[in-house]
């Protein structure tokens, strides 16, 4: 499941890597959506793209993996779009980290693996809202091409 999955990029890029899984998309923008939808069928991929969101999601089956690139600037702070889809993309205003937390916690599989990308600053927030929806933050590793980003990957408490 690829959580906020805009014009669905990540979701397309894991399909294509691993054809036998089967790859879900949530988006709340009905438009990034649609758009997600027609990229998927341009590469001839049958991944299921939902409207949604993530701050009530709850799947009929937990996922193995979750990935996410969720909004990372808090409300109120940065520069913001002309955009408003940029900024939904970008800054905590429909969700915020805690609400991503709290998906996972619901939809993830006992012994699922939850990728999420954030900058370096928000690893201290990362691990107390890890701590109050007890999950376990594994590790905290720079992202690729990416200075100040960093992947963290996460499971529940004790699996």
């Amino acid at each position: 499941m690829d959580l906020g999955s805009g014009c669905g990029i990540v979701a397309i890029m894991l399909a294509l890597q691993r054809p036998q899984w089967q790859v879900e998309g949530l988006e709340i923008q009905s438009g990034l959506n649609s758009l997600a939808q027609s990229n998927a069928a341009l590469c001839g991929l049958k991944i299921t793209f939902r409207e949604g969101d993530l701050c009530s999601f709850q799947a009929p089956e937990r996922y193995d993996l979750i990935v996410s690139n969720p909004p990372w600037l808090l409300s109120g702070s940065g520069k913001s779009s002309p955009s408003a889809a940029r900024n939904h993309s970008r800054i905590e205003l429909l969700c915020r980290l805690e609400d991503v937390l709290g998906c996972l916690k619901r939809n993830l599989a006992p012994g699922g693996n939850a990728l999420l990308l954030y900058p370096h600053s928000r690893a201290a927030d990362l691990q107390t809202g890890a701590a109050k929806t007890l999950l376990d933050i594994i590790s905290l590793s720079p992202a690729a091409g990416l200075k100040k980003h960093t992947i963290c990957h996460i499971r529940h408490k004790g699996l």
